[in-house]
């Protein structure tokens, strides 16, 4: 799996609400507070949904739901709504 690759598949879906601005304040809070890139949303889901829990509240399920459709795409997994940590296993694994 290309972490750089998935970052950046992750920072689209970050920056889809909000813009590069957003997304850029939203990246330094996640390496700055929480020691996280945008990669960690594949290798370490729980931790990464709890910091973007803690940032973005209940919008956070909007982002979950963007960033796995976008990842599912990229890598030809089929998509119904697992979510981001059944959607990481599924990754890992293929």
């Amino acid at each position: 799996m290309d972490k750089e690759k998935v970052g950046k598949i992750v920072e689209l879906a970050i920056a889809e609400y909000g813009g590069d601005v957003t997304k850029n304040a939203i990246i330094w809070h996640l390496e700055h507070t929480y020691s996280m890139e945008p990669a960690d949303a594949i290798f370490k889901p729980e931790k990464f949904l709890k910091a973007l829990r803690d940032i973005y509240g209940d919008f956070v399920s909007i982002i979950e739901s963007s960033i796995c459709y976008r990842l599912a795409k990229e890598y030809g997994i089929n998509y119904s709504g697992q979510g981001l940590v059944k959607l990481a296993e599924e990754l890992k694994v293929g």
